[in-house]
């Protein structure tokens, strides 16, 4: 492997920032522009906006080839669909397909190997290895018949990862679900990958209508938003069918809801950042609505955040747990030292053998008993 600053200054060259200009190596020391390695895959990934590059780019290189796999733009939230579809959108129609609730997964081959890449630029081992096994050939013929240069972003939902676990009747343990195809770099067409994955014999996310922005499709947009809540499912990403304009996502109530109640289990990590803007959606949607449930609202809050105080104070720990389906010690080793190097420490609660691997179950303990300790001795907040 060629030093930090060397590989640092060749992704620089490559996503059009001069290294020249750059203090190569003090950004080597810095967590925002990180070097890392995977077998004989480096790679730097971008995890904060950098001279332009967007966050959660990655800078692949494998036997003298190179990649680059841009960061996945975050997609504006509508509050109010009646007024944000027809100014947002050029018209006449809009594609709306349906939002999965996982973790945003972009595949890239380089040399022949599938690699799965997270939001924040990093190349997840469990991920890439699941996903080899399940889909490896199908998604590498889906990347040789786009060309070099090209990747796909899709959806990683179940219950079987270590970051965000919901239950989908259609992938209960570990799916993935394509929402976008990058044509060397280039988002084709959202209707592209309706025709082209399926072809490869690979899953996308469900399209739902095509609707026109006028109030009659909007009204109709609605609808499809309460079935979803019906069916306890996310909500939806609406896009123009060309791509002319940035896609808008909206999200059912009971998936704010939801959002509120599993982070304030942790209030003091995932809790403050869930909390707002998830409640600034119900207060649109209870204003546009006129339903009040102010009571529901209330007990995700607080339920969740009292049951940990009650837990802590009783001297039981506060814990994360999870699931894993790996190939054996070597890849249960591999995962504990990827999040290790991310700064989060996971414990082994117990192994099982299965038909599809080596079941590993997980403790992630969470910072929030120690803050909630610290209060139940002293009595003082740490907050304002």
């Amino acid at each position: 492997m060629a030093g930090a600053s060397e590989v640092l200054g060749r992704a620089l060259t490559a996503v059009g920032v001069d290294p020249s200009t750059v203090d190569l190596e003090s950004l080597s020391t810095r967590r925002s522009v990180r070097v890392s390695r995977f077998e004989d895959l480096v790679y730097v990934g971008f995890r904060r906006q950098f001279r332009g590059v967007p966050e959660g780019t990655l800078v692949a290189f494998r036997r003298g080839e190179h990649l680059v796999v841009w960061g996945y733009p975050s997609i504006r939230r509508m509050l109010l669909p009646r007024i944000a579809v027809p100014r947002w959108f050029p018209g006449p129609t809009v594609l709306v397909e349906e939002k999965m609730n996982g973790y945003n997964v972009r595949v890239f081959s380089l040399g022949g190997r599938i690699y799965a890449a997270t939001r924040g630029g990093l190349v997840c081992p469990y991920t890439t290895r699941r996903l080899r096994r399940l889909h490896g050939e199908a998604l590498q013929s889906l990347l040789d018949s786009l060309g070099p240069g090209s990747y796909i972003a899709g959806e990683v939902v179940g219950l079987e990862n270590p970051y965000t676990r919901y239950y989908y009747e259609e992938a209960p343990g570990f799916g993935y679900f394509i929402f976008d195809i990058f044509k060397e770099g280039t988002p084709l067409p959202p209707r592209a990958k309706f025709a082209l994955a399926p072809e490869h014999g690979l899953r996308t996310v469900n399209l739902l209508a095509e609707l026109p922005v006028d109030g009659l499709g909007v009204e109709r947009l609605y609808r499809i938003v309460e079935d979803l809540e019906r069916r306890g499912r996310e909500g939806v990403i609406v896009k123009d069918p060309e791509g002319r304009v940035e896609p808008l996502k909206y999200t059912t109530s009971s998936t704010n809801i939801g959002d509120i109640r599993l982070g304030m289990r942790y209030p003091f990590e995932e809790g403050r950042s869930f909390l707002f803007p998830r409640i600034l959606r119900e207060i649109f949607r209870e204003w546009e609505t006129g339903r009040r449930s102010y009571g529901e609202l209330g007990e995700a809050i607080l339920a969740p955040a009292i049951e940990a105080v009650e837990a802590v104070s009783r001297g039981e720990r506060l814990v994360e747990e999870f699931e894993l389906v790996l190939g054996g010690e070597d890849e249960t080793e591999e995962v504990i030292a990827y999040f290790a190097s991310l700064g989060v420490h996971l414990e082994i609660a117990g192994v099982s053998r299965g038909v599809d691997g080596v079941r590993v179950s997980f403790r992630k303990p969470r910072k929030s008993e120690g803050e909630i300790a610290k209060i139940l001795e002293t009595g003082i907040s740490p907050l304002d």
